[in-house]
């Protein structure tokens, strides 16, 4: 009599007809691609991180030297004697602000008055402004400044995602530096320095920078 196979007992090579070494070095195989995707997929992702990063400095960046620029255009245009700066109280001036200070507009809607620190030329201690670049933990009062708080001003991405509001503190000196010798006598070097905190991640950072013109009363 014949016996026949029983379909209960289990199959040499397994329920597949594999052997077992096979199936387990598919699995293998298997936990090492996924590693793999993990790994590139991490690395895809730190990129994105580090790529969006540098988008939001660079964009705040922009918006801070695009206002800077603004307003050295508007002080370039302004009365040489009378409102660079002026040193008569503005009725319209915030009662927190008090003269020297030079009224400059932000936008369509926004006017503010920037304080200056205002060296005349007969001036015992000379120039009051920094001829460098100050660091970025300095601050208004470490300079001999007045604090300038302009913002915060909304904004956005190249792509028009919101970014940081930008919020910027502005320091102003009109140092007026005649030159005799030259046969120079009206001339200001008008500087500014701007400082913003921005986030880098988790972590606040400050940028700073200056920028620098000189005004003849000839230039008008």
């Amino acid at each position: 009599m014949a016996l026949r196979e029983s379909p209960f007992l289990p199959h040499p090579w397994g329920l597949h007809g594999l052997p077992s070494s096979a199936r387990a070095l598919t699995l293998v195989e298997i936990m090492v691609a996924m590693t793999l995707l993990a790994t590139v997929m991490a690395g895809f992702l730190a990129a994105f991180a580090q790529s969006r990063r540098i988008s939001e400095s660079s964009v705040m960046h922009a918006a801070a030297s695009s206002l800077i620029y603004g307003l050295v255009e508007q002080m370039k245009g302004l009365d040489y004697n009378t409102l660079l700066p002026s040193a008569v109280a503005d009725a319209q001036a915030p009662a927190s602000s008090s003269p020297p200070y030079i009224r400059v507009r932000l936008n369509q809607d926004e006017v503010v008055w920037l304080q200056t620190v205002h060296t005349a030329a007969d001036d015992p201690d000379g120039p009051q402004a920094p001829t460098t670049t100050p660091a970025a933990t300095a601050t208004a009062a470490s300079l001999g400044a007045i604090d300038n708080v302009v913002g915060p001003l909304p904004l956005s991405s190249i792509g028009g995602a919101s970014s940081q509001p930008l919020t910027m503190r502005i320091w102003v000196w009109v140092d007026e530096i005649p030159d005799a010798g030259n046969d120079v006598s009206e001339v200001k070097k008008v500087t500014l320095v701007y400082a913003y905190d921005y986030l880098d991640g988790r972590t606040t950072r400050t940028a700073i920078d200056r920028e620098v013109f000189l005004r003849t009363r000839f230039d008008q």
